[in-house]
Formats: C-alpha cells, sequence, structure tokens
C-alpha cells in the first residue's frame, strides 16, 4: 500500500509563514483540518516606555476564534530595539480547523526626545477662554458659577461674548431702545463679577440703518454709517450704566456669511433657520472703521474695537482696513471665527500690534450623538493648542455655553444638568489654570507623534498642557530651562477622570517625565 504524505505552505506578509501537514493512505486519504489564515501586518515603531495595545495587538483571522498575544497588551516596551510579537490563534471550531500562530517583528526606537519648555522666551499675552452665551435669555447663578468659578468641577473661563441685540434706533433722537439690551448685560455682570471680561458682537444693525429694511441679509446703509457708529456707542453707554465694563466691541459677526437661502425662504443653504446677518466687503470694513468707528475708541466710554469676525477667519475680510495707516489706528483685535478653517498665524495683524482672538467656534460630537466622549475632548484640546502655538491667537472663545435640551447634540460646555461636557473638561484643562495676562512660552509643541505640548506662566505659576491623543501610554521627559521648579502637580482628564487632581511630582534638576495614559490631557501646575 502506497503512502501519500503533502506539506503546504501559507506564506503571510512580513515574512509571516504557517505550515500545514497532512499524510493519508491511498486515492482516499485528505487533510483533516485546516489551518486558519492570520493576517497581521508589523506595527508602526514606537517608542521606548510605551506600553503595547490594540495598535500593535491588531491580528484577524478568517474564520472566529480568539488570540493569545506574546507579550500581552499592557507590556512596556522599555528598551530600544527589534521585539518579536507573536500570537497563538485557537479557532471556535476546532473540529474543522487547528490552532495557529504567527509573529511579526516590532522595532522599539530610543525614549522620546526630550521635550523642551524654555520660560525664557516670551511668545503671546493671553486674555482669557471662554464662552457666548447669544439668544440663552437670563442665566443662573449655577450656571455662572459652574462656567466662571474656579472650583473644582467648575471650568474656570475668564471671557464672555454677548450678544448686541438689534434694538430700535431713532435717529433724530440719536437713542435705542435699550431694554433689548438688558438681559443679556445681566449675564456679563454676573461673569464680570467673577472677573470675566466682556465683550459683545452685533450680529446685524438696526433693519432701519439697512439696505432691505431688515435683521436679516442685506447690508449696512451708506447714509447710516454714522448713525451705526452712535448706536453702538449708544450700547456700550447703557452697559456702563448697568454695571458692566465692556473689554472690547466687535462691528460685526462673520460680514461674509449669509445664513439666509437666497430665495428669502426661512431655511439656509445648511439646514439652518435664516438668522440676523449684515453683509460687508472688506472695503466697506475699511470705510467704517476709518471714518467711523473712532467715536468707540476715542469717546466717553472707550473700548476696543474688534473686526471682522470672519466666518472662516479669512484674512482677506481684514487685510484692507490693516493696510489703511487710518483704519488700523482704530483696530484693536483681530477677531476670527474656525468654521471650515484652521489655525494659522496671522502676520499681518501680529506686526501691525494687534491681538488676534477665536471668537468663535464649536465641534460636533464625534459619535453624532447626543453625548460627548473623551474623543471630543482630544479634538477640543488640539484645537486649542493649535489656536495657541499656531495661530499664536490670544483669546479663544467656543461658541454656546450650555446643551438646549436631552435631545439635542451636546455641542456646548455645559449638559443640561449644568455639568461639563468633554468638550467642557478640555477647555478646564487650559481655562483653570492659564488665566488672563498669562504668558504663552516657546516648548517643543509636537515632541512625539500624536502628542501636543504648550507652556504658559504668569502670577508666579507655571502651566504646563500635555495631549496625548494616541491610544498607548506615553512617558515624555520635559526638560525646564530658564525657571527653577522642584515640583509640579498634574490635573488629568481620560475616559475616567475630568479635570482631577494628581499627586504632585518632584521636579529633578528642572526636568521630569509626564506619564500620559492613552487619549488624555494633562495640565502640570507650579
Amino acid at each position: 500500500m502506497n503512502s501519500l504524505c503533502r506539506q503546504l505552505t501559507v506564506v503571510l506578509p512580513l515574512l509571516v509563514s504557517i505550515s500545514i501537514a497532512g499524510c493519508g493512505g491511498g486515492s482516499g486519504s485528505s487533510v483533516s483540518r485546516t489551518t486558519p489564515t492570520i493576517t497581521w501586518a508589523a506595527p508602526a515603531s514606537i517608542v521606548a516606555g510605551t506600553a503595547l495595545s490594540s495598535t500593535q495587538l491588531d491580528a484577524t483571522a478568517n474564520v472566529a476564534g480568539t488570540f493569545v498575544y506574546s507579550p500581552p497588551a499592557g507590556t512596556v516596551e522599555s528598551t530600544a530595539g527589534t521585539v518579536m510579537l507573536s500570537v497563538t490563534f485557537t479557532p471556535t471550531d476546532t473540529t474543522n480547523y487547528n490552532t495557529a500562530t504567527a509573529s511579526v517583528s516590532l522595532i522599539v526606537t530610543s525614549e522620546t526626545s526630550t521635550a523642551t519648555v524654555d520660560f525664557g522666551t516670551a511668545e503671546q499675552t493671553i486674555r482669557g477662554f471662554g464662552v457666548s452665551e447669544a439668544w440663552y435669555g437670563s442665566m443662573s447663578n449655577a450656571e455662572i458659577t459652574a462656567l466662571y468659578g474656579m472650583g473644582s468641577g467648575n471650568l474656570g473661563l475668564s471671557i464672555m461674548r454677548l450678544r448686541i441685540a438689534p434694538a430700535t434706533w431713532t435717529s433724530s433722537t440719536q437713542t435705542a431702545d435699550t431694554a433689548q439690551w438688558t438681559t443679556e448685560l445681566g449675564n456679563g455682570k454676573a461673569a464680570q463679577a467673577l472677573g470675566a471680561t466682556i465683550f459683545a458682537s452685533p450680529w446685524t444693525p438696526p433693519a432701519s440703518m439697512k439696505t432691505n429694511d431688515s435683521t436679516n441679509e442685506g447690508s449696512l446703509s451708506t447714509s447710516s454709517y454714522a448713525d451705526y457708529a452712535a448706536y453702538l456707542e449708544a450700547y456700550v453707554s447703557y452697559a456702563t450704566s448697568q454695571g458692566v465694563t465692556l473689554y472690547a466691541v466687535s462691528m460685526q459677526n462673520e460680514p461674509d456669511w449669509n445664513p439666509c437661502d437666497p430665495s428669502g425662504t426661512d431655511e439656509g443653504p445648511t439646514g439652518k433657520d435664516c438668522y440676523e446677518s449684515c453683509l460687508w466687503t472688506a472695503a466697506q470694513m475699511d470705510t467704517w472703521v476709518a471714518n467711523n468707528a473712532a467715536l468707540l475708541t476715542a469717546g466717553n466710554n472707550p473700548v476696543k474695537l474688534i473686526m471682522p469676525e470672519a466666518l472662516g477667519f479669512s484674512s482677506s475680510m481684514s487685510d484692507t482696513a490693516l493696510n489703511d495707516s487710518t483704519a488700523d489706528a482704530n483696530i484693536s483685535i483681530i477677531g476670527g471665527h474656525l468654521y471650515g478653517a484652521t489655525p494659522y498665524y496671522y502676520a499681518n495683524a501680529v506686526n501691525k500690534g494687534k491681538d488676534v482672538w477665536m471668537t468663535e467656534h464649536y465641534l460636533s460630537p464625534v459619535s453624532g450623538g447626543t453625548t460627548t466622549s473623551i474623543a471630543d475632548a482630544l479634538a477640543a484640546a488640539e484645537e486649542i493648542h493649535n489656536s495657541m502655538t499656531v495661530g499664536q491667537y490670544n483669546a479663544y472663545v467656543w461658541w454656546w455655553a450650555v446643551q438646549s435640551s436631552t435631545s439635542s447634540e451636546e455641542t456646548e460646555l455645559l449638559d443640561v444638568n449644568y455639568n461639563p461636557t468633554y468638550f467642557g473638561y478640555a477647555m478646564a484643562q487650559f481655562s483653570r489654570f492659564v488665566r488672563p495676562g498669562y504668558v504663552r512660552y516657546n516648548a517643543t509643541s509636537t515632541p512625539a507623534t500624536g502628542v501636543f505640548l504648550s507652556a504658559y506662566g504668569g502670577n508666579g505659576h507655571l502651566v504646563i498642557v500635555a495631549i496625548n491623543s494616541t491610544s498607548s501610554a506615553v512617558s515624555l521627559p520635559i526638560q525646564i530651562e530658564n525657571q527653577t521648579v522642584n515640583s509640579m502637580t498634574p490635573y488629568q482628564t481620560t475616559s475616567s477622570a475630568h479635570v482631577s487632581q494628581l499627586n504632585a511630582i518632584t521636579v529633578t534638576n528642572n526636568e521630569f517625565t509626564a506619564s500620559l495614559p492613552a487619549e488624555s490631557i494633562t495640565t502640570f501646575v507650579q
């Protein structure tokens, strides 16, 4: 009786191979069980000190079963070199399938390069972090405290953005129906009592001043340019009478955006309701600022002028005025929104001595649902980081404060019960510790892929904010220059911790190693 032995070799990517052997007699022999195919691509290299996770241990098989890895998840690879990762796969169906094994190599590079924080090299001055209360109505003490309080669980915001409602204007007497402004100024007064800086933005001039006699769409009539300046000055004066000291006033919210459908229906091109708006060109803004804004900036109650608050932070809306010496003299702050845009360094504004503020933006939950997660905190924190380090903005202001209902998309800083959302936690990692008047200092902005670092100081405190957006823990050495530091206290947000204070870390010879959990934001405070 002749026997037949066969061997089948399955070659997998990256030198992974599995051999299947079977022997049988005569023409009726067969292989009784099949060995599954394992697919496992060599993972990207990691730095020493990184714990293994599903990012590296991600083998798949063509049948159902379980994987057992060696070394297992959570193992910290502390030595540079090449590590062999192996896996044993046990199929659920052991009658028809064999157990299989595979291995890949993982390159471990030397420890993450030491991040440097230089407290001797100052960048921009920070005015604060804030939120808008436009259209909200009267805010309760609990809401104001949750937003502007400095206690545990509070966000510690330092800026409030008010809406200048389009009050009726009487040109003959140069007076406005100030009752339209009272409620929101009340919110500003309460926030101001907790130390907040207050500024205000109009979504539209009064309808009587516009080309279409409507608070929606249209433009400011050239014949009303002087009246509009007087109107804004009247708002500042009324705010003062109500106990609100305005830091700045904007001339227009999003002058380059028409939220209404061109046909005049109630739905705009993004599906949003048509709302207050006024369209300006860059040339029109330049003319108004040059000829009329001095009434605000040098009048009886002088305030700083913000412009243009363009939808996508478009420099084309403000360059004309900045390049006009007469208009430029009246501008203190270039404001902009990040809808459809990312933070960038606005050299023309900075070179002309202007503050640059991000005055409105929000993000939607990554899940698309009605609650937020750590992924949303990381997305918001990275945008704030880029606003501070790339854009070198002096202020960052979120769109809206409190979620309106449990069924609405949670894009605000507080939920309906006034508890912080993950967007709020991300903001608090900056706003509670980086206070108005602090200075951002030079630091290694991206010391490792997915890790972001920024540093601040003021009022005797030093602050370092570290974001680890990766799925692996990172040990980051940080060297401090031009300051003597002996210890720093971390405050941390993860999927299970919310701006939680941790034990102080000893700093030796001005250097310490920051332990950054996967998907975390950590603020170190001295």
